[in-house]
């Protein structure tokens, strides 16, 4: 060996299989420590040599921090020497014989192996042995993936007649049958490894013989894990289906799902405590580490309208030609993802500890620790601020601590360790004080009914708006009474309230200190109440005029519970936005729950739409007994019916005023098509927050594809802002000729559109005239600027805005754990802050 490799010094044998041992050397020069594999005399085996040849090319091309590196290959006398990157770590497989992996670093390997996957397959290469064995630790701990396309040579067990390579226990069946292979075929591999380890055996026992595997793989349904979160239990038992076109398309597509179930099932934090070193693209990472999913596009790097998608590997060939053809994909019959995402989630790979400016001081007035109910003379009204999740260019998770996550004490992060997870550490409203809210002034009289949707009647009724304690002017008086006048003793149904009251005007003092703070979505009502949905906390809380902070809803702990009592007292779980109607009643989308719920004017919290688990299923019937899937934004129209961003199932849908739920947009399949016909056979990607026009137009944020797009009464779908690439460019043009990145979107009462342009670190506005400028920040990260012109400051990934009675616009800056202001002057300010 040292004659056929004089650089380097020979140390030892680390193992050996059938065909060839592994060494263990080091260059004599550099001092770098390797591992040589060694397939010895291949004089007879001439496609033996071959396929030793075609794995050092296939890891000469794959880069990837989780792919095992190539260092040299030499052939010398009949003997093929590959030199590679060390992994002192060991095997997967060692690991499993010390103990049982906890379930979160399951999940976390399964990322890091999907990323190889995904590296492997977008150069059309099949790995067709994933394992436990070909699954190793560098020294830093981070997980590799070896072997590539003759992991038999070097265990022996290459002996089907087929000449079939891979390993019976882990083997999909159109492997096993010599089928043709897709990227689905290395995922079904990679799902009976996870299963194997959340079981703690294999995927079909360990007694088996070959014969009784092959029977198993092709005609037996595992069994389902047992106290394993039935999100992630979803995404590994799809991965082992039978059928490759019912497992999920792509290695990026697993990842995305496996983090949101994760991020589910063990909270925004998950994967942090599970001390499992990966290196992950940005949205999977994003959606990892807590954040709402993103669109399903690379973010970071040359801007891109669509997302890579990896060539699907064809049959029984290492290296596949680009060309073939791929499999269908239908949703498999009880099988659909379960996205979750109870951590939708703290905003992602967060800045390093804050260092926030301290430019102006807490609030020093008492705060309430619970809701109390708006008066009900003073019905909000509907003030959508839209929203995005974060999902940009974030920092390595090295640096992705932030002060709150994980809380102070926490145990270390050896990921053999299951660190317990207190959802409450350190959560909490602040010093009690006078729970009564400020009583504003009149309310404003109803409006008129603008158009439905789409040329619906309306069908609200009348409520009658009682008066408690305090004289209304004659002038608000006199309009009441002669609207309750029109409407008694007619047979048609009363007008109802309109989507778009004039908002109140919104705190504006000094930056108030919130504990746990990190505002994801804002609306206003029209007393002026600034609503915050709070993903880390699992809160709502409002921030009144006076500012007086109290929570509308949450506990603080993720969970489902509190339906038919105070909301205050209710579980939530990742709630992403709201909504406030024209009663005073509240809606919440709680995303990783799957439901929809609503806190009436009394402060009562029950669900009206969703069951609980995540899917597409209901259309036509009862909204609760319908399957929705990610709930993420809403919207009011003028009829009272509510819209809805189904962000999992690539659908807008909406709840009627009797309850019953349809689809209005979007036909389910993630894609960009449809401007200019039927909303209902549009391709929609990822959308998210919405936003109502007077005229009845619907505004959506279309994530994966970078646009706004709007869909008029007649059900039309077209653009509104962004030309689908992602960047930064058009301002002074035409919306639709702009660049976005991760966009949201807001409705001032004017009719002027906001972007949130999350990826940007801008807040842009679009005018009546379809031109686009941007109102704030200078696209710099970073929190500077209070004080100054709003277009000078810094911002960090803003999630939303909405716009108070007064012009002044509020902006969630999600990553500066801060909600900020910008008056009609353009002067920036905090208006809150974490504690």
């Amino acid at each position: 060996m040292e004659t056929a490799l004089p650089g380097y010094q020979v140390e030892g044998e680390l193992g050996r299989g059938g065909y060839g041992l592994v060494l263990g050397g080091r260059h004599r020069l550099i001092g770098r420590n390797v591992a040589i594999k060694v397939l010895l005399d291949t004089a007879g085996d001439a496609d033996l040599r071959a396929r030793f040849l075609s794995e050092a090319r296939v890891l000469a091309e794959l880069d990837h921090p989780h792919v095992v590196r190539i260092h040299d290959y030499i052939e010398h006398q009949g003997t093929c020497l590959l030199v590679m990157e060390l992994l002192p770590g060991g095997t997967l497989r060692q690991r499993l014989a010390t103990g049982p992996v906890p379930a979160e670093a399951t999940c976390a390997l399964g990322l890091a192996a999907a990323a190889a996957l995904d590296a492997a397959h977008s150069h059309n290469v099949l790995h067709r042995d994933i394992k436990p064995d070909n699954m190793m630790f560098a020294s830093d701990g981070l997980l590799k993936v070896t072997d590539f396309g003759v992991a038999k040579i070097f265990e022996g067990t290459e002996t089907t007649a087929s000449g079939v390579l891979g390993t019976p226990r882990y083997m999909a069946p159109e492997q096993i049958t010599g089928g043709r292979l897709y990227a689905s075929t290395d995922l079904y591999a990679l799902g009976g490894v996870l299963y194997e380890l959340l079981a703690q055996r294999p995927l079909f026992g360990r007694a088996l013989s070959v014969g009784a595997l092959v029977n198993h793989h092709l005609n037996v349904t595992p069994l389902p894990l047992e106290g394993i979160p039935s999100a992630v239990n979803a995404v590994i038992m799809r991965t082992l289906a039978k059928e490759p076109a019912a497992r999920f398309v792509s290695a990026t597509e697993f990842a995305l799902e496996l983090a949101r179930a994760a991020t589910s099932a063990f909270g925004p934090n998950w994967l942090t405590r599970s001390g499992v070193k990966v290196r992950l693209d940005d949205e999977v990472r994003h959606i990892a580490l807590g954040q709402p999913s993103g669109p399903n596009a690379r973010v970071q790097g040359s801007p891109a309208s669509q997302p890579r998608q990896p060539q699907q590997p064809q049959p029984q060939q290492a290296r596949i030609p680009a060309s073939g053809p791929q499999p269908p994909q239908p949703w498999p019959a009880g099988a659909q993802p379960q996205p979750g995402w109870s951590g939708p989630q703290p905003p992602q790979a967060y800045q390093p500890p804050r260092g926030l400016s301290h430019d102006s001081p807490a609030d020093p007035s008492p705060r309430a620790d619970h809701w109390v109910p708006p008066s009900a003379y003073t019905p909000p009204t509907r003030q959508v601020g839209g929203h995005t999740p974060p999902h940009n260019n974030f920092e390595p998770m090295a640096q992705g601590a932030r002060a709150a996550y994980p809380p102070p004490g926490r145990p270390g992060t050896d990921w053999w360790q299951a660190n317990p997870f207190v959802p409450g550490a350190g959560q909490g409203s602040g010093p009690s004080g006078p729970q009564g809210v400020q009583l504003p002034g009149p309310a404003q009289p109803p409006q008129g009914p603008g158009p439905g949707w789409p040329n619906e009647r309306r069908r609200s009724s009348r409520r009658v708006w009682l008066i408690a304690g305090v004289a209304f002017t004659a002038i608000v008086t006199l309009i009441i009474g002669i609207t309750l006048l029109g409407t008694r003793g007619g047979d048609s149904p009363p007008p109802p309230h309109s989507a778009l009251f004039l908002p109140g005007i919104a705190y504006s003092g000094a930056a108030l200190s919130l504990p746990e703070l990190d505002a994801y979505d804002i609306t206003i009502d029209r007393a002026g109440g600034l609503y915050v949905t709070d993903w880390t906390s699992n809160r709502v809380r409002k921030i009144q005029p006076d500012g007086t902070v109290v929570t509308v809803a949450g506990t603080g702990t993720a969970g489902f519970t509190g339906d038919g009592g105070p909301a205050y007292q209710a579980e939530l779980s990742s709630p992403a936005t709201t909504a406030v109607d024209s009663d005073g009643n509240v809606y919440v989308s709680d995303s990783s729950n799957q439901r929809i719920r609503k806190i009436d004017a009394i402060g009562t919290i029950t669900t009206i739409a969703g069951t609980g688990t995540a899917g597409f299923t209901g259309d036509g019937g009862p909204a609760t007994q319908a399957q929705i899937n990610e709930p993420n934004g809403l919207a009011l129209a003028a009829d009272g019916s509510i819209y809805i961003a189904d962000y999992g199932n690539q659908r807008i849908r909406k709840i009627t005023p009797d309850g019953m739920i349809w689809t209005i947009a979007g036909n389910g399949t993630k894609g960009f098509s449809g401007d200019g016909g039927p909303a209902t056979a549009a391709q929609i990607n990822n959308p998210n927050s919405m936003a109502v026009a007077a005229d009845g137009t619907l505004y959506v944020s279309d994530l994966g594809n970078g646009r706004i797009r709007k869909i008029m009464t007649n059900g039309v779908i077209t653009t509104a802002a962004g030309n689908g690439t992602y960047g930064y460019a058009g301002d002074g043009g035409p919306a639709i000729q702009a660049e976005l990145r991760i966009p949201s979107v807001a409705i001032s009462p004017d009719g002027v559109l906001y972007i949130a342009d999350y990826g940007n670190q801008r807040i842009r506005r679009v005018t009546a005239d379809g031109v686009i400028a941007t109102v704030a920040g200078n696209g710099t990260v970073g929190s500077a600027g209070d004080g100054t012109a709003a277009t000078l400051a810094q911002l960090s990934s803003p999630t939303g805005t909405a716009v108070d009675g007064a012009g002044n616009l509020y902006i969630a800056d999600d990553k500066n754990d801060r909600i900020r202001r910008v008056s009609p002057k353009g002067i920036i300010t905090t208006v809150a802050r974490v504690q």
